[in-house]
């Protein structure tokens, strides 16, 4: 269980937990359960209720200082997404995403950073399919990233490539 002031990570991205509690106003099968009000780190705007009593997978904690170092230890062991098939890499890249999973996030900024390369290099562009999963993972990790760190959402960017480059 978490408690109010945790930063967690779900679908739409990093949120603190703000109130635990039952929703008023919301209807007779809404009061009747427990919700985490979660507000979104770099979203002040929006408001996210997740029941207590939902999918265990649907939270988790956000990483710290020592797992994001940790995890960036590990990007030359991530693989990348070697699949040719343009839908099944793209379902792939939605499994990822949905997952939560910063080394899966990784693996799919990982992939494009290579693919575009790559792609330029042969004269072509980025698929929109890689851009738009590319932007979600980004995204994502990089306000992960930036909270656990302490730095800026611009400069995780220029973090992550330092060790993507060292390939």
């Amino acid at each position: 269980m978490f408690n109010i002031g945790d930063t967690v990570v779900c679908s739409n991205g990093v949120c603190r937990i703000e109130k635990i509690g039952p929703l008023a106003g919301m209807g007779k099968s809404a009061a009747n359960r427990t919700y985490y009000t979660l507000r979104p780190c770099f979203d002040n705007a929006a408001t996210i209720y997740v029941p207590v009593d939902g999918d265990d997978d649907a939270l988790r904690f956000a990483l710290g200082r020592d797992e994001v170092e940790k995890l960036m230890e590990e990007i030359d062991d991530l693989d990348q997404i070697n699949i040719s098939d343009e839908k099944k890499r793209e379902t792939e890249y939605r499994n990822a995403v949905n997952s939560k999973d910063p080394r899966k996030l990784i693996r799919i900024i990982k992939t494009m950073y290579f693919r575009r390369k790559a792609r330029i290099e042969s004269g072509k562009k980025s698929t929109a399919i890689d851009e738009r999963y590319f932007r979600i993972a980004e995204n994502r990790l990089h306000e992960e990233i930036a909270l656990a760190l302490g730095i800026d959402r611009d400069e995780v960017k220029d973090y992550i490539r330092k060790f993507i480059e060292k390939q």
